[in-house]
Formats: C-alpha cells, structure tokens, sequence
C-alpha cells in the first residue's frame, strides 16, 4: 500500500522532469519543449535565421549534394521516417528526417533533413523559430551570466597600464626624434632645443 502511495505521488515529478529533456521513444521524437515529431506528421517551416535568410538548424543531409536552404522558406515536410537522434546538449543535437518536401510554389520531392531540434523549436536572436510550433512548445533557451562590469573596466586598465614591448617603444622614440629633427630643420626649433629634447627622449629608453 505505502509503495502504491508513493508511486501515485511520486509519478507527476518524473512526468515533469521527462518532459524538460528531449528523448525519442517509440519513432517518436520530444523536445525539451514537450513538441513533437512522428511519422505522418507535416511540419511547417518558417524563414532562415542566417542574415542571408538561410536556415541555420534545418539542413539537407549531406547525401542530398544541396545546401540552397533558402528554398526551404514556408514549406512544408510530411514526415515518413526518424532515425539518428542525437542529444549532447542544445547546441549539439540532431534528428534525421526523411520525408516529402512541398515548396512554397508548389513544387514536391522526397528529401531528407537533418534538424537541430532544440534550436530549430526556440526563437533565435530576435526571429522566429525556423520551424513553426506552437508557443507553449517552444524550446527555452537560458540567458548567460553578462560578465561583472567592474571585472571588465578592471582588465581595460591593466591593458591601458601594461608597458608597450621594448621595440615598439623604441619606434616611437625613432618617430619622436624625427619629428623633432624636421623641426629643427625647419627653424622651428634651435640646434639646443633639438639636442635637449632629444636627449630626454632617449634617456626614455
């Protein structure tokens, strides 16, 4: 009795936790979002998030020899078959799909895709997600930390402090006892001028 209590209790938790992360059971793909992908289903891609209108996480499988994804804009995809799921992480996961793509003019050919699913499912840098879903199922991606400002004004100034390298210092002293040189010979400075200014900048060195 007490272990059927615990069950009954303890089955909602392990329902949540399941859904926050991807799986593919039973030729059945879930997103952390709680989307899902199966056979028969037909998937509506939206516009490339690249700046050239491209698709960044929806691509042809190399076995296609193409990678003009900017056709891929407002198709659609019916789904005949999922195979090499992948999940290391959201940045490194991959499901394959075959299925039958249909244009937006219309056109119709079997192809085969190869979907970051978690980046594909979330909006990206502003723009929609690439393929459509529903907003309740759109993947979350989790904002990283903004480094402390104070650690960065911090490191500007011991950049700023550092001492320029031996030869680039001596560069510029070379460039500073041009300057002073060509006025010199400019009458702009006398022959004692020269030389004292002169002898400060080298005793930088």
């Amino acid at each position: 009795m007490k272990k059927l209590l615990f069950s009954i209790l303890l089955g909602p938790l392990v329902s949540t936790a399941q859904n926050n992360q991807p799986r593919f059971e039973k030729d059945t793909l879930y997103t952390s979002g709680g989307y899902k992908i199966y056979k028969g289903q037909i998937l509506h891609l939206g516009i490339g998030t690249s700046d050239a209108g491209y698709f960044t996480f929806i691509k042809f499988h190399p076995t296609q020899i193409k990678n003009n994804t900017y056709t891929l804009q407002n198709s659609t995809l019916l789904v005949s078959r999922l195979r090499a799921y992948k999940y290391a992480g959201a940045d490194n996961n991959s499901i394959r799909i075959n299925g039958t793509i249909t244009y937006k003019d219309g056109k119709q050919e079997e192809t085969d895709i190869l979907m970051n699913f978690e980046r594909a499912t979330e909006d990206y840098d502003g723009l929609a997600s690439e393929l459509i879903v529903p907003e309740a199922y759109k993947a979350k991606r989790i904002p990283r930390a903004a480094a402390p400002e104070t650690k960065k004004q911090v490191t500007l100034e011991e950049t700023k402090n550092k001492p320029a390298p031996a030869d680039i210092k001596n560069l510029l002293i070379a460039d500073e006892i041009k300057k002073l040189f060509d006025l010199y010979k400019a009458g702009a400075l006398t022959k004692e001028e020269y030389e004292a200014q002169k002898k400060k900048l080298l005793d930088r060195q």
